[in-house]
């Protein structure tokens, strides 16, 4: 006989001692950390998570100049421009005079790099649905009502906290 789902009642790492902002603020962190732990091999060349940003930016969005990627992931171009030597390296990405002004580059997904991605997807879809799989039905849509809110006012402030992030790191 399968036990009826509970929902936890206890929030994990003393986390029932903090105010709930605190509580949001950590977890949020060890998220962040747990998804940026890794590094990817490709065809034996090492690939960051910013450089598959930039592919996946490359692959929804078509060929685009190595500025507008930077604008579309919210990278430094100089950043933009060491993941677009990693990917080509790689295989990953190409570059492509633009038709519409001979004088500038578009950077592509190459077939190759398109394959990766979509291994990647789907290999992310299983990884989620581990993740999730003791989760109750409810909660996940939950989960994805308030990742969809926490995005939407990611962006709606996204400027001003920028600004003060920078101005905390510059003036103490």
């Amino acid at each position: 006989m399968q036990q009826a789902y509970k929902r936890p009642t206890q929030l994990p790492h003393g986390a029932d001692c903090d105010d709930p902002i605190s509580t949001v603020e950590r977890e949020f962190g060890r998220l962040m950390m747990h998804m940026t732990r890794y590094k990817h091999q490709v065809n034996g060349d090492r690939i960051d998570r910013m450089a598959l940003m930039v592919l996946g930016t490359l692959t929804h969005c078509g060929p685009s100049r190595l500025t507008t990627v930077a604008e579309r992931t919210g990278l430094d171009p100089s950043t933009v421009s060491r993941q677009v030597a990693d990917l080509e390296k790689a295989g990953l990405l190409a570059r492509d005079v633009d038709p519409e002004d001979r004088r500038a580059i578009l950077l592509k997904a190459t077939g190759e790099g398109q394959q990766v991605l979509d291994r990647l997807s789907r290999g992310r879809r299983r990884r989620v649905e581990r993740l999730l799989s003791d989760w109750h039905p409810d909660d996940i849509v939950t989960l994805g009502r308030l990742l969809a809110q926490l995005n939407a006012d990611t962006e709606k402030y996204g400027d001003q906290n920028a600004l003060e992030l920078e101005q905390e790191l510059n003036h103490g």
